[in-house]
C-alpha cells in the first residue's frame, strides 16, 4: 500500500520522525523542560544569522510576541495583505489593534503600492506574508517604511530558506516569524519562532516568552501521537477509505488536533498559541532541520519540473522561478472542478487559500475584512489551485501530477 499524494497530511513525515515521536511519548518526563529548545533557538540563529530567536508553541504565537514587543496595541494599525490565514489576523486583533488588508501582486504577495495607499496617522507596522515561500517586494517594502517610519515584520511561515535578492526571508524587516507546523517547510506537528537582529527587540521578546507557561502535557502527547498516528493512516487512506475513517475517528475521540480552531475562525485568539514550545516537539522540530536542505532541494526540484511543462500546457502562474515552494500555485478557470478530478485520481490537493481568509467558513467580520475591498486577493482565492511539492515526492509522483494535470486541461 502506498501513501496517497496529499498536500495537507502530515507530507514530511519519515519513519525516524515516527520513531522520534515515539520515544517522547514513552518518555512524559522530558515532554516541557529540556536541552532540544535551546538547542533549537540556536540552530536559528546560526542559519539565519541573528542575534534572537526565540520559540513559541505556533507561528501566531511569535507574531503575536513580535507585536506585543513593539508596543502595538489599542488604536494602532497593522498593515497586511489579504489572501492570508485567518489566524494572522486574529493577533493583531488580540493586542487590540487593527488589521488593515491590502491587495496583492499577481505573485500572491502584498502589493507595496497598495500598502501606501492604505497608510494612516495610526499605522505602526507592515506585515508582509512571502506566500508558498514566493519573495515579497522587500526593496519596495522597506522604501516605504523608512519613509514612513513603520516596522516591517515578515511572515516567513511558508518558508525556511528562501531567499530575495541573496538575502534570508526572514531577516530583511525588522523581525521574521517561522512556523513550523503539520505541513510547513519543515514539521513538528506545531511550532514557532521570532528572530530579529535588534537587541532591544530581542530581549523584549524573551522576557514576554519566559513569562508564559508550557502547555500540558496532555497537549504535547496529543502532539506527539500525530505523526504516529498519520504513518498508518496514509498507507490506508485509499485503501477501502479506511484511513480516512481512522482520521475522522482518531480527530472527533481528540486524539488528534486540528491547525485552526473554530473559535480562531471566528476572530479569538487562542491563548495556547503564545505558549513557549515544549521540550518534545523541540525534538521532533530538530530531527527535521538535518533534512532542511534536501527538503529544499527537492521542492526546488519538483517546481522546475512543473515550470518546464507550463509552457506545454498553457498555465497561468503565480510565479515562474524554481524556489522551494511550499505549495506551487496555478490558476484555472474551474479549480473546484480540477481538484475533484485529483482527487478521483487519488490525489489530495486541499484548497488553501481558496477563500480570501482561509480556512473556509472564517468569519470575514470578525477579523475586519470587507469583501470586494482587495479584488485581486479574491480572484486568485477564486481561481487558484496548488500542485503538491513536498519533499517525500518521487520522480514518480511527480510524474503522476503531471500526467493527471495533462488529462484535465486536454479533455
Amino acid at each position: 500500500m502506498k501513501r496517497p499524494i496529499a498536500l495537507g497530511l502530515s507530507p514530511n513525515t519519515e519513519p525516524e520522525d515516527v520513531q522520534s515521536a515515539l520515544k517522547m511519548l514513552f518518555t512524559p518526563w522530558n515532554y516541557k523542560k529540556g536541552k532540544a529548545i535551546e538547542q533549537l533557538e540556536h540552530w536559528f540563529c546560526n542559519y539565519f544569522g541573528t542575534s534572537h530567536a526565540i520559540s513559541f508553541n505556533n507561528g501566531r504565537g511569535a507574531l503575536y510576541a513580535v507585536l506585543s514587543a513593539l508596543d502595538i496595541g489599542r488604536e494602532d494599525e497593522v498593515i497586511l495583505q489579504a489572501f492570508t490565514c485567518v489566524v494572522v489576523p486574529d493577533a493583531i486583533l488580540a493586542l487590540g489593534a487593527r488589521p488593515v488588508y491590502a491587495d496583492i501582486t499577481r505573485s500572491l504577495t502584498i502589493d507595496p503600492t497598495e500598502v501606501e495607499k492604505k497608510i494612516t496617522k495610526k499605522t505602526r507596522a507592515i506585515l508582509v506574508q512571502h506566500t508558498f515561500g514566493i519573495p515579497t517586494d522587500m526593496e519596495s517594502i522597506m522604501e516605504i517604511a523608512k519613509k514612513y517610519k513603520l516596522f516591517v515584520i515578515e511572515d516567513a511561515a511558508h518558508t525556511i530558506g528562501g531567499e530575495y535578492k541573496k538575502k534570508k526571508l526572514g531577516t530583511i524587516g525588522t523581525a521574521g516569524i517561522f512556523s513550523f507546523g503539520r505541513d510547513k517547510a519543515f514539521s513538528s506537528v506545531f511550532g514557532g519562532v521570532a528572530i530579529t537582529r535588534d537587541n532591544a527587540l530581542g530581549k523584549k521578546i524573551r522576557v514576554f516568552q519566559r513569562q508564559r507557561g508550557y502547555p500540558s502535557g496532555s497537549w504535547i502527547m496529543q502532539q506527539l501521537f500525530h505523526p504516529v498516528a498519520f504513518s498508518v493512516i496514509l498507507p490506508l487512506y485509499d485503501f477501502f477509505a479506511l484511513g480516512k475513517i481512522l482520521l475522522v475517528g482518531l480527530q472527533k475521540m481528540k486524539l488528534l488536533s486540528f491547525p485552526v480552531s473554530s473559535a480562531e475562525k471566528r476572530g479569538k485568539f487562542s491563548p495556547l498559541s503564545i505558549k513557549r514550545f515544549p521540550n518534545a516537539l523541540a525534538v521532533l522540530a530538530l530531527e527535521q532541520v538535518q533534512k532542511l536542505h534536501r527538503y529544499n532541494q527537492r521542492r526546488k526540484e519538483v517546481a522546475k519540473y512543473y515550470l518546464d511543462k507550463a509552457e506545454e500546457f498553457g498555465l497561468d502562474l503565480a510565479y515562474k522561478k524554481d524556489i522551494p515552494y511550499l505549495r506551487f500555485p496555478i490558476f484555472m478557470k474551474h479549480p473546484t472542478t480540477a481538484r475533484e478530478y485529483f482527487r478521483k485520481s487519488g490525489m489530495y490537493l486541499g484548497d488553501w487559500y481558496a477563500h480570501v481568509i482561509d480556512p473556509r467558513d472564517s468569519n470575514f467580520s470578525a477579523v475586519g475584512y470587507i469583501r470586494g475591498s482587495c479584488p485581486r486577493a479574491e480572484e486568485a482565492a477564486r481561481a487558484i489551485v496548488n500542485l503538491p511539492t513536498y519533499p517525500l515526492m518521487t520522480e514518480e509522483d511527480a510524474h503522476a501530477v503531471v500526467d493527471v494535470l495533462r488529462h484535465y486541461v486536454t479533455q
